[in-house]
């Protein structure tokens, strides 16, 4: 008896809901409109690089290897032709000076120096670990390139672009001492102005 009487009451309840509920596409329409009216859409901000210089560290950590093993090869790390080098000398004051757009154009153009440099000695290289060692910086001056082209901001097309100071070398040895010593100073300073800039904008 006492089942019966929830059941029904139960029963009862629900189809007034249903009814209470039965608004028809119009009344459901209505509702819709109120909704959005009330809620507008989030504004999608495209997601900013983070510059860590963490990352590039790792890189500098290499490259130092590199350069530790090539040390110890003389005669196997001496090739024919020259290679054009940039040369890593950084005036402090003229960097601070400049723009984050000039800077990203002159890390750009001495990574590509060097990429070409180490892919040029990677097809005369028989040296075997030295080799290893040529492919593997080759890889991670690539990847440098591709950090420092999404850090930085938009060049102005037309405007021309600085001009690297370079000069001349025959040896492996030398290679990896520049790279070594680029991605400590200019390549290194250019991250840390980017991270800041990113820390401002945050």
């Amino acid at each position: 008896m006492g089942n019966r009487f929830t059941h029904e009451s139960s029963r009862n309840v629900t189809e007034e809901d249903y009814e209470d509920l039965d608004m028809g596409t119009p009344g459901l329409l209505a509702v819709l409109v109120m909704l959005f009216g009330y809620i507008k859409p989030a504004k999608s901000t495209p997601l900013q690089p983070i510059c860590d210089i963490r990352v590039l560290d790792n890189y500098i950590r290499e490259a130092k290897n590199a350069a530790n093993s090539a040390k110890q090869c003389e005669d196997t790390c001496a090739l024919p032709g020259n290679f054009t080098l940039p040369k890593t000398s950084v005036s402090y004051r003229e960097w601070a000076a400049k723009d984050l757009g000039t800077k990203a154009e002159e890390v750009q153009g001495g990574l590509k120096l060097l990429a070409a440099a180490v892919q040029k000695a990677q097809n005369m290289t028989v040296n075997s670990n030295m080799l290893y060692l040529i492919e593997r910086s080759y890889s991670n001056i690539c990847s440098i390139v591709q950090m420092v082209k999404s850090f930085a901001p938009v060049i102005v097309n037309g405007e021309q672009p600085p001009v690297q100071t370079t000069f001349n070398s025959r040896t492996v040895r030398t290679i990896f001492h520049v790279y070594l010593n680029f991605l400590q100073g200019k390549v290194r300073l250019f991250f840390l102005d980017t991270e800041a800039c990113n820390l401002a904008t945050s």
